[in-house]
């Protein structure tokens, strides 16, 4: 992964598996970040452009409120099945 003014980028270990990074002047939440794999989950929103961008996975489903809701199918997973997934990660 490269980014664009990385000087601007806090990343701190947020747990023994995985680290979290936030920009230094706004405080914007840039990306979590698997220690063993090297994984980034990254919040849309940071992308000057998403076109092309395929959502596949929703997780937390048992947490989201009722009123939400998708049109495209993805693979969903409960809080127990990421906690899991994360544990085999790490």
């Amino acid at each position: 992964m490269e980014f664009e003014g990385a000087e601007n980028i806090q990343e701190y270990q947020s747990s023994a598996w995985a680290s979290r990074a936030f920009c230094k002047n706004c405080g914007t939440h840039l990306y979590y970040r698997l220690l063993k794999t090297n994984a980034y989950n990254m919040p849309v929103g940071i992308f000057s452009s998403i076109q092309g961008l395929v959502m596949d996975m929703q997780y937390f489903i048992d947490k989201r409120p009722d009123y939400y809701c998708l049109a495209n199918q993805t693979k969903e997973m409960t809080e127990a099945e990421i906690i899991s997934y994360f544990a085999t990660q790490m």
